[in-house]
């Protein structure tokens, strides 16, 4: 039993062994709203934090989503861009995908803490087409890119939300904001 129910029973037991209302039972009535008004209280504030909570972490995941393409990428040896096509990353909840030099490709996605695009990620199981590619420097190119990208372990997003970066060890990818925005 509740300490409200038990509040409210003592003053209910009160009342019917006096015949009528009683400073016991008045005061045991006052405890129960009391009681009832802290529990709803504490209640407001653990809802409140939990939704502030939520909330952050929706900011965080909510910064990345779209497609963005690749300006910039360096790993352990040098820097790579030269592609005869974009290279995009387009971020869909907790998936990825987008076009390698060669190859599409798709995959989960796993963020950590963090709000407004900051904080750590994590790329792993991710699938791609087989097409062959045309020329061997197009096919060095992407897994250069792969191997960076499954490397990259935070990630962060501009201000303005137009450029995001993947950082790792000896790994840098750059990307923009597609003009292709979903709206």
């Amino acid at each position: 039993m509740t300490h409200a129910r038990r509040l409210t029973s003592h003053a209910r037991a009160a009342t019917a062994r006096t015949g009528g209302t009683t400073t016991h039972a008045r005061t045991a009535t006052a405890r129960t709203r009391r009681a009832t008004t802290v529990v709803a209280g504490i209640m407001l504030v653990a809802s409140t934090a939990l939704l502030g909570g939520c909330a952050g972490m929706m900011n965080g995941t909510s910064a990345l989503q779209g497609e963005w393409v690749l300006e910039s990428g360096s790993d352990a040896e040098g820097t790579f861009i030269d592609s005869m096509r974009p290279i995009t990353l387009e971020f869909d909840g907790d998936s990825v995908s987008g076009s390698a030099p060669c190859n599409q490709y798709t995959g989960p996605m796993t963020r950590g803490p963090g709000v407004d695009g900051t904080g750590p990620i994590s790329f792993g199981g991710l699938t791609r087409t087989e097409m062959a590619c045309g020329e061997q420097e197009q096919n060095l190119l992407e897994n250069r890119f792969f191997a960076a990208l499954e490397g990259a372990d935070s990630v962060s997003v501009s201000d303005d939300g137009e450029r995001l970066e993947l950082t790792g060890d000896g790994v840098f990818l750059s990307f923009d904001r597609s003009e292709k925005r979903e709206g």
